[in-house]
């Protein structure tokens, strides 16, 4: 399968002469009969489709206003783990199937802290523990099944395809749906007993590149 899937259509077109506005019962069929010669040329016209990929996600059904809330938490504690229902659903569709491609994820911060929008302070990216400051993803490929420990979102410079050396692939195409590949994505965040009182905020960044 290519990296990036091609549609062709192809069309017949019978070339002759209109003349607009002319209801269509003006218009005399090609003449024939045993007196009449005549004879023809044909022009097949043809149009590639280009395959093409978009992104996007269910952020303003699990969020607040574009944001996805962890809650409140005292100092030295751990937010609650999201329910797999209010998990963030990226999905990328195409307008055909075996569309090949990576997605990426990034801080959109170059330090990739969580930031106090009123003191500056900082929560780094990390595994969330009680007891310490850190925040982190976990991702599932179907939303129910949750593998692996929460870890730092990469930050924009060391960002690499979260899907390995396997591409993500879309399918499920049918006339009037395009394809998908859907990837599912929760978020936890912690604070030491001396981290300080504020609302911490940052953001991740998704994108879908197709490689040739």
């Amino acid at each position: 399968m290519s990296k990036m899937s091609k549609a062709i259509a192809a069309l017949g077109v019978v070339a002759g002469l209109g003349v607009a506005a002319l209801p269509l019962s003006t218009y005399a069929a090609i003449p024939s009969g045993d007196n009449i010669y005549k004879t023809s040329t044909s022009a097949q016209v043809e149009v590639i489709v280009e395959g093409a990929i978009s992104i996007s996600s269910n952020i303003d059904t699990v969020g607040t206003d574009g944001v996805i809330k962890l809650g409140e938490i005292m100092p030295g504690s751990i937010t609650t783990e999201t329910a797999d229902a209010q998990a963030l659903k990226v999905t990328v569709e195409s307008n055909a199937d075996g569309a090949q491609f990576d997605l990426y994820m990034n801080t959109l911060e170059a330090d990739g802290a969580l930031t106090g929008a009123n003191t500056g302070a900082k929560i780094n990216g990390g595994q969330p523990t009680a007891g310490t400051s850190a925040w982190g993803y976990k991702r599932s490929t179907d939303g129910t099944t949750w593998s692996g420990d929460y870890a730092a979102v990469p930050t924009p410079d060391a960002s690499t395809p979260i899907n390995g050396n396997t591409k993500l692939e879309t399918a499920g195409a049918s006339t009037g749906v395009k394809a998908k590949n859907e990837n599912y994505f929760k978020f936890q965040a912690s604070a030491a007993a001396s981290q300080t009182a504020d609302t911490y905020n940052g953001t991740v960044v998704f994108t879908a590149v197709v490689t040739n």
